[in-house]
């Protein structure tokens, strides 16, 4: 009946290594994205034809927030402007939706949350309220809705995106110190829930999608491996990146340019060329044997992107150092 969501469980075994690969890949999502996004929404999410309107300026307001997390999967063999197959965001939840969601859960849960966020009720974290949450272990994090085009499980492209939406969603919610995580799911799109390692928290019936969650406790208590389990796990951070450092950086472990980070932060590369400078200094400080001594046979101009490799290397598997942290 829906044709944007999750796909359907097989109910047969889908081979592995059937049909043409597709290029697929995921990324944040940019500015330059939000007029096609809502043909990426969940069909069952219920949203009044205001609150629709109104989201591409809801997105502009969240884009960049420390609390806010959006990406797109796209396909790269489609022409550009036809590429985006799966979108999911997820937002750091103030401690009364938190206990919203574990008290008296809404159906709906993100299109209510869009609605008391464009009614100036709630919004996410700060930078600030995230970093002493963080440090407190008091993060709940909502799924606000993720979906993707493709949904036949017999199609191989759907498993690709299916796999960079787990990566992405452990790149959403990994490196802070969670206490919970909520997603919800319609009937059958539930299972993908369950087995990512979340548990059923309502149970609305027919028609009404359900809450999904995971809380620290629970997690503690499984082996790694699954998505939603992973994410839990924490350590603090060493490097103390300022909030636009690790604007910047969470953008460049994302393998965008520089030009493209500029635009996107909205600074000049003149000004952009200092951050990067800031965060070498404020790495080899916290981390000195980071970058290695330099090397004698490198060809002028090699140290930067050298040092910006091991760097951003090191970041994707510490992505606590993305985060805030008082």
């Amino acid at each position: 009946m829906y044709q944007i969501d999750l796909p359907a469980p097989p109910t047969t075994p889908v081979p592995l290594n059937a049909g043409n690969g597709r290029p697929v890949r995921g990324r944040p999502v940019r500015h330059a994205d939000l007029a096609e996004l809502r043909q990426l929404l969940p069909g069952w999410l219920v949203l009044d034809a205001e609150l629709r309107a109104a989201l591409p300026v809801l997105w502009t307001r969240l884009l960049g927030q420390p609390g806010f997390s959006a990406d797109v999967i796209e396909d790269l063999s489609r022409p550009p402007g036809q590429r985006l197959v799966g979108l999911g965001m997820t937002v750091a939840l103030s401690a009364d939706w938190q206990a919203r969601l574990r008290e008296a859960p809404p159906a709906h849960a993100g299109a209510v949350w869009y609605r008391d966020f464009m009614d100036g009720r709630t919004a996410p974290m700060d930078d600030r309220t995230l970093a002493q949450a963080n440090a407190r272990g008091e993060v709940g994090m909502l799924v606000l809705h993720y979906a993707q085009d493709a949904i036949d499980p017999a199609r191989p492209e759907v498993q690709q995106v299916l796999l960079a939406a787990m990566q992405l969603f452990r790149h959403a919610h990994g490196g802070l110190h969670l206490r919970d995580v909520w997603q919800e799911a319609l009937a059958d799109g539930g299972d993908y829930l369950l087995g990512m390692g979340f548990r059923r928290r309502t149970q609305r019936g027919p028609g009404q999608p359900d809450l999904f969650g995971l809380a620290r406790d629970e997690a503690m208590r499984m082996f790694p491996g699954p998505p939603a389990r992973d994410v839990f796990q924490f350590v603090p951070p060493v490097m103390g990146f300022t909030a636009a450092e690790r604007r910047v950086l969470r953008l460049a472990v994302c393998d965008l340019t520089d030009d493209d980070i500029a635009d996107e932060v909205g600074v000049t590369s003149h000004t952009l060329k200092k951050v990067w400078r800031s965060v070498f200094e404020r790495a080899t400080d916290a981390l000195p044997d980071m970058f290695g001594p330099p090397s004698t046979d490198a060809a002028a101009g090699t140290r930067g992107p050298e040092k910006r490799r091991h760097l951003l290397q090191y970041l994707r598997q510490h992505p606590e150092e993305l985060r805030p942290w008082p």
